[in-house]
């Protein structure tokens, strides 16, 4: 039997706690050409992505959308975050598996430049 998702609202719904994504996240492959850390927090209810490039290039902050595993909420387990530079988009993925956060960016340039699109993962532990 395939389970469907309701469109009714649920009884009780709880907010998306975004406590587990929250800290200091360092990449594992210290020769990553990637993302070389990031950092997630929270302002009120807003939650706040800013991330380091490598070479130790400041990308900035973002507010970052989180999701909860279920409809009713609860504590996060992903997240999603877009940037925009004058040269590149790059759409920023990342979930929880087990006590690592696994980041996956989709990079197209739109500079004129022909470089192709390309997409990178990578595994960040909490420093």
């Amino acid at each position: 039997m395939i389970s469907r998702l309701s469109d009714r609202a649920l009884d009780r719904t709880t907010p998306i706690d975004p406590s587990p994504l929250l800290g200091e996240w360092l990449n594992y492959d210290v020769g990553s050409r990637n993302i070389a850390s990031l950092t997630v927090t929270q302002r009120g209810d807003d939650v706040i992505l800013r991330i380091t490039g490598v070479p130790d290039f400041d990308w900035g902050e973002m507010t970052v959308s989180p999701f909860a595993l279920t409809v009713a909420g609860g504590e996060a387990v992903a997240f999603k975050a877009a940037y925009d530079f004058d040269f590149l988009r790059v759409a920023v993925l990342a979930y929880l598996n087990k006590r690592l956060l696994v980041v996956d960016a989709y990079c197209t340039f739109h500079d004129g430049s022909g470089r192709s699109s390309y997409f990178a993962r990578d595994h960040f532990y909490l420093r």
